[in-house]
Protein backbone atom coordinates (compact mmCIF):
# COMPACT_ATOMS: atom_id res chain seq x y z
CA UNK A 1 0.00 0.00 0.00
CA UNK A 2 1.81 3.16 -0.99
CA UNK A 3 0.32 5.22 2.57
CA UNK A 4 2.44 2.62 4.37
CA UNK A 5 5.55 3.09 2.85
CA UNK A 6 5.33 6.65 4.03
CA UNK A 7 3.37 6.63 6.78
CA UNK A 8 5.48 4.27 9.08
CA UNK A 9 9.15 5.42 9.70
CA UNK A 10 12.13 2.63 9.57
CA UNK A 11 15.34 1.67 8.68
CA UNK A 12 16.45 -1.25 6.75
CA UNK A 13 17.75 -2.77 3.50
CA UNK A 14 16.43 -4.00 0.53
CA UNK A 15 17.55 -5.63 -3.09
CA UNK A 16 16.60 -4.85 -6.29
CA UNK A 17 16.56 -7.11 -9.05
CA UNK A 18 16.06 -5.83 -12.65
CA UNK A 19 17.18 -8.10 -15.72
CA UNK A 20 20.62 -9.44 -14.50
CA UNK A 21 21.37 -6.97 -12.15
CA UNK A 22 21.02 -6.77 -8.28
CA UNK A 23 21.53 -3.87 -5.88
CA UNK A 24 21.83 -3.41 -2.85
CA UNK A 25 20.42 -0.02 -1.08
CA UNK A 26 20.18 0.75 2.54
CA UNK A 27 17.69 2.84 3.30
CA UNK A 28 16.46 5.64 5.83
CA UNK A 29 13.31 6.64 6.51
CA UNK A 30 11.03 9.44 8.64
CA UNK A 31 7.55 9.91 8.50
CA UNK A 32 6.89 13.65 8.56
CA UNK A 33 3.24 15.01 8.53
CA UNK A 34 1.95 12.99 5.73
CA UNK A 35 5.14 13.26 3.63
CA UNK A 36 8.80 12.04 4.65
CA UNK A 37 12.15 12.69 4.13
CA UNK A 38 15.11 9.57 3.81
CA UNK A 39 18.46 8.79 3.20
CA UNK A 40 19.12 6.27 0.36
CA UNK A 41 22.88 4.40 -0.29
CA UNK A 42 23.49 2.40 -2.91
CA UNK A 43 25.51 -0.58 -1.41
CA UNK A 44 26.48 -2.10 -5.08
CA UNK A 45 28.27 -0.59 -8.13
CA UNK A 46 28.76 2.64 -8.03
CA UNK A 47 28.44 4.52 -4.71
CA UNK A 48 25.57 7.09 -4.62
CA UNK A 49 23.83 8.95 -1.77
CA UNK A 50 20.20 10.66 -2.56
CA UNK A 51 18.83 12.74 0.87
CA UNK A 52 14.72 12.87 -0.17
CA UNK A 53 12.17 15.34 1.13
CA UNK A 54 8.67 15.09 0.10
CA UNK A 55 5.57 17.03 0.91
CA UNK A 56 2.27 15.15 1.80
CA UNK A 57 0.85 15.88 -1.35
CA UNK A 58 3.72 14.53 -3.43
CA UNK A 59 3.55 11.54 -1.43
CA UNK A 60 -0.14 10.65 -1.97
CA UNK A 61 0.80 10.66 -5.49
CA UNK A 62 3.01 7.78 -4.63
CA UNK A 63 6.49 6.94 -4.38
CA UNK A 64 7.88 6.10 -8.01
CA UNK A 65 5.69 9.78 -9.29
CA UNK A 66 7.58 11.98 -7.03
CA UNK A 67 11.24 10.26 -8.18
CA UNK A 68 9.84 10.65 -11.60
CA UNK A 69 9.48 14.68 -11.02
CA UNK A 70 12.66 14.83 -9.58
CA UNK A 71 14.91 11.99 -8.76
CA UNK A 72 17.59 12.31 -11.20
CA UNK A 73 17.39 8.11 -11.14
CA UNK A 74 17.59 7.60 -7.84
CA UNK A 75 16.66 4.26 -6.74
CA UNK A 76 12.71 4.06 -6.54
CA UNK A 77 10.55 2.42 -4.21
CA UNK A 78 8.35 -1.04 -4.30
CA UNK A 79 5.01 -0.49 -5.82
CA UNK A 80 2.89 -0.17 -3.13
CA UNK A 81 -0.93 -1.93 -3.60
CA UNK A 82 -3.80 -0.03 -3.41
CA UNK A 83 -5.98 -0.83 -0.91
CA UNK A 84 -8.69 -1.09 -3.00
CA UNK A 85 -7.43 -3.63 -5.26
CA UNK A 86 -7.93 -5.90 -2.02
CA UNK A 87 -11.45 -6.21 -3.22
CA UNK A 88 -12.78 -6.36 -6.74
CA UNK A 89 -11.31 -5.29 -9.83
CA UNK A 90 -11.91 -5.90 -13.40
CA UNK A 91 -8.25 -5.93 -14.83
CA UNK A 92 -6.75 -8.22 -11.95
CA UNK A 93 -7.82 -11.65 -10.65
CA UNK A 94 -6.78 -11.69 -6.81
CA UNK A 95 -5.78 -14.41 -4.79
CA UNK A 96 -4.77 -14.68 -1.20
CA UNK A 97 -1.46 -17.04 -0.97
CA UNK A 98 -1.43 -17.11 2.52
CA UNK A 99 0.96 -16.14 5.00
CA UNK A 100 5.14 -15.84 4.57
CA UNK A 101 8.22 -14.75 5.45
CA UNK A 102 10.47 -11.95 4.53
CA UNK A 103 13.76 -10.41 6.52
CA UNK A 104 12.41 -12.62 9.12
CA UNK A 105 9.01 -10.25 9.43
CA UNK A 106 5.10 -11.99 8.83
CA UNK A 107 3.60 -10.97 6.05
CA UNK A 108 0.99 -11.64 3.81
CA UNK A 109 1.30 -13.02 0.27
CA UNK A 110 -1.56 -11.20 -2.58
CA UNK A 111 -1.10 -12.24 -6.31
CA UNK A 112 -2.96 -9.90 -9.02
CA UNK A 113 -3.20 -11.91 -11.80
CA UNK A 114 -3.33 -9.69 -15.02
CA UNK A 115 -6.70 -10.61 -16.66
CA UNK A 116 -5.00 -9.51 -20.11
CA UNK A 117 -1.72 -8.42 -22.23
CA UNK A 118 -2.16 -4.93 -21.21
CA UNK A 119 0.01 -4.85 -17.77
CA UNK A 120 2.05 -6.82 -15.25
CA UNK A 121 0.89 -9.23 -12.84
CA UNK A 122 2.06 -8.27 -9.05
CA UNK A 123 2.51 -10.03 -6.71
CA UNK A 124 3.53 -8.20 -2.73
CA UNK A 125 3.99 -10.17 0.50
CA UNK A 126 2.54 -7.18 2.57
CA UNK A 127 3.77 -7.13 6.59
CA UNK A 128 1.00 -8.15 8.58
CA UNK A 129 1.30 -5.31 11.33
CA UNK A 130 1.87 -2.39 8.55
CA UNK A 131 0.93 -3.68 5.25
CA UNK A 132 4.22 -2.46 3.94
CA UNK A 133 5.51 -4.25 0.98
CA UNK A 134 8.33 -6.04 2.15
CA UNK A 135 8.52 -7.75 -0.74
CA UNK A 136 7.13 -6.73 -4.48
CA UNK A 137 7.16 -8.46 -7.95
CA UNK A 138 6.26 -7.85 -11.51
CA UNK A 139 5.50 -10.62 -13.87
CA UNK A 140 4.61 -10.39 -17.90
CA UNK A 141 2.19 -11.89 -19.49
CA UNK A 142 4.30 -15.10 -20.00
CA UNK A 143 4.83 -15.46 -16.19
CA UNK A 144 8.90 -14.94 -16.10
CA UNK A 145 9.70 -12.51 -13.13
CA UNK A 146 10.67 -8.86 -14.88
CA UNK A 147 11.67 -7.07 -11.34
CA UNK A 148 11.84 -7.93 -7.87
CA UNK A 149 12.69 -5.81 -4.74
CA UNK A 150 12.60 -7.02 -1.45
CA UNK A 151 13.80 -6.03 1.89
CA UNK A 152 16.80 -7.95 3.80
CA UNK A 153 15.97 -6.42 7.27
CA UNK A 154 13.84 -3.95 8.36
CA UNK A 155 13.45 -2.17 11.51
CA UNK A 156 10.40 0.16 12.49
CA UNK A 157 11.26 3.27 14.14
CA UNK A 158 9.44 5.56 16.61
CA UNK A 159 11.45 8.46 16.06
CA UNK A 160 14.45 8.75 13.43
CA UNK A 161 17.23 10.56 15.13
CA UNK A 162 18.24 13.96 12.74
CA UNK A 163 21.83 12.66 12.08
CA UNK A 164 20.79 9.60 10.52
CA UNK A 165 19.01 12.15 7.70
CA UNK A 166 22.23 14.03 6.75
CA UNK A 167 24.26 14.09 4.18
CA UNK A 168 27.54 11.38 4.94
CA UNK A 169 29.42 12.40 1.23
CA UNK A 170 29.95 16.06 -0.02
CA UNK A 171 28.73 14.40 -3.70
CA UNK A 172 25.08 13.78 -2.34
CA UNK A 173 22.22 14.05 -4.31
CA UNK A 174 19.32 16.11 -3.06
CA UNK A 175 16.10 15.89 -4.21
CA UNK A 176 13.03 17.91 -2.73
CA UNK A 177 9.14 17.33 -3.84
CA UNK A 178 7.03 20.28 -3.30
CA UNK A 179 3.32 20.13 -4.85
CA UNK A 180 3.81 24.01 -4.45
CA UNK A 181 6.91 24.16 -5.90
CA UNK A 182 7.11 25.52 -9.77
CA UNK A 183 3.61 24.03 -9.79
CA UNK A 184 -0.09 25.63 -10.87
CA UNK A 185 -3.10 24.07 -10.11
CA UNK A 186 -4.27 23.37 -13.78
CA UNK A 187 -7.87 24.11 -15.70
CA UNK A 188 -9.37 20.99 -16.78
CA UNK A 189 -11.97 20.88 -19.49
CA UNK A 190 -13.87 17.88 -20.34
CA UNK A 191 -13.42 18.38 -24.14
CA UNK A 192 -10.01 19.93 -24.42
CA UNK A 193 -8.22 18.86 -21.40
CA UNK A 194 -5.50 21.10 -19.70
CA UNK A 195 -4.44 23.88 -21.90
CA UNK A 196 -5.49 21.98 -25.23
CA UNK A 197 -3.85 18.56 -24.48
CA UNK A 198 -6.08 15.83 -23.75
CA UNK A 199 -6.68 11.83 -24.06
CA UNK A 200 -8.33 10.38 -27.24
CA UNK A 201 -9.06 6.36 -26.47
CA UNK A 202 -6.57 5.45 -23.47
CA UNK A 203 -5.78 1.34 -23.23
CA UNK A 204 -8.60 -0.87 -21.59
CA UNK A 205 -9.04 0.31 -17.78
CA UNK A 206 -6.78 3.35 -17.43
CA UNK A 207 -7.37 6.88 -17.09
CA UNK A 208 -6.20 10.26 -16.26
CA UNK A 209 -6.11 10.71 -12.47
CA UNK A 210 -3.77 13.29 -11.96
CA UNK A 211 -2.20 15.99 -13.95
CA UNK A 212 0.43 19.24 -13.24
CA UNK A 213 1.74 21.76 -14.39
CA UNK A 214 5.36 23.20 -13.74
CA UNK A 215 8.27 25.61 -14.80
CA UNK A 216 11.47 24.45 -15.04
CA UNK A 217 14.95 25.46 -15.85
CA UNK A 218 16.44 28.79 -16.42
CA UNK A 219 13.72 29.95 -18.76
CA UNK A 220 10.92 28.75 -16.99
CA UNK A 221 9.44 26.29 -19.21
CA UNK A 222 6.28 24.85 -19.19
CA UNK A 223 6.44 21.26 -18.51
CA UNK A 224 2.86 19.01 -17.88
CA UNK A 225 2.41 16.27 -16.19
CA UNK A 226 -0.23 13.28 -16.23
CA UNK A 227 -1.01 10.15 -14.28
CA UNK A 228 -2.77 7.44 -15.93
CA UNK A 229 -3.70 4.27 -13.49
CA UNK A 230 -5.77 1.62 -13.80
CA UNK A 231 -5.99 1.40 -9.75
CA UNK A 232 -2.47 -0.81 -9.74
CA UNK A 233 -0.55 -0.06 -12.50
CA UNK A 234 0.76 3.82 -13.62
CA UNK A 235 1.77 5.43 -16.45
CA UNK A 236 2.96 9.20 -17.07
CA UNK A 237 2.96 11.43 -19.37
CA UNK A 238 5.48 14.44 -19.96
CA UNK A 239 5.08 17.19 -22.29
CA UNK A 240 7.10 20.29 -22.86
CA UNK A 241 8.31 22.43 -25.93
CA UNK A 242 11.01 20.91 -27.90
CA UNK A 243 12.85 21.38 -31.29
CA UNK A 244 15.52 20.20 -33.12
CA UNK A 245 18.23 18.16 -31.63
CA UNK A 246 15.52 18.35 -28.31
CA UNK A 247 13.06 15.76 -30.33
CA UNK A 248 13.77 12.02 -30.05
CA UNK A 249 10.95 9.57 -31.30
CA UNK A 250 11.31 5.99 -30.24
CA UNK A 251 11.22 3.60 -27.33
CA UNK A 252 13.22 2.55 -24.43
CA UNK A 253 13.29 0.13 -21.91
CA UNK A 254 14.96 -0.63 -18.26
CA UNK A 255 13.44 -4.22 -16.65
CA UNK A 256 9.83 -3.65 -16.32
CA UNK A 257 9.87 -0.10 -17.08
CA UNK A 258 8.95 1.20 -20.90
CA UNK A 259 9.23 4.51 -22.29
CA UNK A 260 8.03 5.79 -25.74
CA UNK A 261 8.31 9.48 -26.83
CA UNK A 262 7.05 10.96 -29.90
CA UNK A 263 7.16 14.94 -31.35
CA UNK A 264 3.52 16.60 -31.21
CA UNK A 265 2.76 20.24 -32.20
CA UNK A 266 6.20 21.21 -31.49
CA UNK A 267 6.33 19.82 -28.01
CA UNK A 268 7.99 16.65 -27.11
CA UNK A 269 5.82 14.26 -25.39
CA UNK A 270 6.93 10.90 -23.20
CA UNK A 271 5.34 8.18 -21.61
CA UNK A 272 6.93 5.96 -18.93
CA UNK A 273 5.82 3.35 -16.44
CA UNK A 274 6.17 -0.18 -15.15
CA UNK A 275 4.03 -1.46 -17.98
CA UNK A 276 4.26 -3.51 -21.20
CA UNK A 277 5.52 -1.64 -24.32
CA UNK A 278 2.11 -2.09 -26.45
CA UNK A 279 0.28 -0.29 -23.41
CA UNK A 280 3.02 2.95 -22.89
CA UNK A 281 2.46 3.10 -26.66
CA UNK A 282 -1.40 3.03 -26.54
CA UNK A 283 -1.20 6.05 -24.10
CA UNK A 284 1.62 7.75 -26.27
CA UNK A 285 -0.92 7.24 -29.57
CA UNK A 286 -3.91 8.44 -27.39
CA UNK A 287 -2.41 12.08 -26.66
CA UNK A 288 -4.41 15.09 -28.30
CA UNK A 289 -3.46 18.37 -28.67
CA UNK A 290 -6.37 21.09 -29.40
CA UNK A 291 -5.36 24.04 -31.59
CA UNK A 292 -5.86 27.14 -30.74
CA UNK A 293 -6.18 26.46 -26.69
Amino acid sequence: MTSSLHSESYQGTFVLQRDDRLDAIRVVHAAENGGYRERLETLTGSHREILRSVDRLSALKGARAAAGEGGGGAPHWPAGAPVFLLEHHDHYALEDMGVDRVAGLECRMILARARDMLRYSHRYCLHTATALPLLSELYDGHGALLERLAFTDLEHLDEVAETALEATREDAEHVEVRADHGHKKPDWDEQTGMDGWSFAKLPDGFSAIAASERRVGDDQASLRHFVLSDGLASVSVYIEKASGEQMFEGTTRAGATHGAARSIAGHQVTAVGDVPQATVRGVLDAVVHHPGN
